[in-house]
């Protein structure tokens, strides 16, 4: 019998904002998971890395935003990586150390979407199960035909999907909250209040290494 049911959201938080964060409280209370594990991106596969911080810079401002938050923790594994952060690597890996853990992958309605031109996408899906939030406003039906065209499923009735040999897909609503790190970047780049867009210890470790990370976000 497995233990603990784990969701595993990954991202290159930079910097950490409340979005991440809601999203989080929403699915340990909706999906019923017991933690949730923060994987920061070392190389983020699919974005310019000129202007992301530091990982180690990340990882620490993801550690402040939820230290109130116990069921909340920042899994570093993905500094031992050399290549880029893929979805795939990071699951097996997660799986491989921590076998008697039911692994739940959290994605995005829209990210859902773009699997197929994802490293070993389908295998995804085999690997766990997906926890599906929709916090973009993307279309039930076109997630659902996409899901039911990507893999072989068996539907139920609850946006609920199960993979043939493989995880259990799940679709959430969560408040759609239109932040963005990118939109916190600009803003605090023109030094505009990012107050109540990220959490006050992001605020604080941001100005505490004002001149180190303005340099990098204008790159």
């Amino acid at each position: 019998m497995k233990n603990a049911r784990t969701g595993l959201l990954g991202g290159s938080f930079n910097p950490p904002h409340i979005g991440h964060l809601r999203l989080c409280i929403e699915l340990l209370e909706q999906a019923e998971l017991d933690t949730i594990q923060l994987i920061p991106a070392h190389i983020p596969p699919h974005k310019k890395v000129d202007n992301i911080l530091p990982f180690d810079m990340r990882c620490a401002m993801l550690e402040a935003a939820i230290q109130d938050h116990p069921e909340l923790s920042v899994n570093r594994m993905e500094r031992e990586r050399t290549g880029p952060s893929f979805t795939f690597d990071t699951l097996q890996t997660s799986i491989d150390r921590s076998p008697d853990t039911n692994f739940t992958f959290i994605l995005g309605d829209n990210d859902l979407l773009t699997m197929e031109k994802w490293y070993k996408g389908k295998e995804i899906g085999m690997l766990c199960d997906l926890t599906v939030a929709g916090r973009s406003g993307a279309d039930p039906a076109e997630l659902d035909i996409f899901i039911n065209s990507f893999w072989n499923v068996k539907r139920h009735n609850t946006g609920r999907w199960d993979i043939l040999n493989g995880g259990t897909v799940r679709y959430f609503s969560v408040p759609i909250l239109d932040i963005s790190s990118s939109m916190i970047r600009s803003r605090w780049l023109s030094g505009k209040k990012i107050d109540w867009l990220v959490p006050q210890t992001v605020k604080v470790y941001l100005e505490s290494y004002s001149q180190e990370i303005r340099k990098t976000w204008q790159a």
